[in-house]
């Protein structure tokens, strides 16, 4: 078995409206004031770390899993980036620090 990594981008499709991301926008000069927001879209980034017998093998898996588990086809799209790997993953990425945050704005 081969060891792989694979980044998925889940995101709203643009003629979805995005309430949540509105709403981070319409609060960034709070954060940035020097910054003009033209557009936030909010999504997910899934960090998927797996094996399987081979490069195609895993393609083909890893493309049925994004577009029937990961994504609501009915109003996201979705891509990935899919690498081989040495690593397991395990070790590497933890949720030990979950809620917690390394910006003294959060503080």
């Amino acid at each position: 078995m081969k060891k792989f990594k694979a980044l998925i981008y889940v995101r709203l499709r643009a003629s979805v409206s995005d309430a949540p991301g509105n709403a981070v926008m319409n609060n960034t000069h709070r954060v940035a004031p020097k910054l003009k927001s033209n557009l936030l879209r909010i999504g997910k980034c899934i960090d998927y770390w797996f094996e399987a017998k081979d490069y195609e093998t895993a393609e083909k898996e890893l493309y049925l899993l994004s577009d029937r588990l990961l994504a609501n086809t009915v109003v996201e799209d979705w891509s990935y980036e899919l690498n081989e790997t040495e690593e397991t993953g395990i070790g590497n990425i933890s949720n030990s620090n979950a809620g917690t945050s390394k910006h003294h704005i959060f503080d």
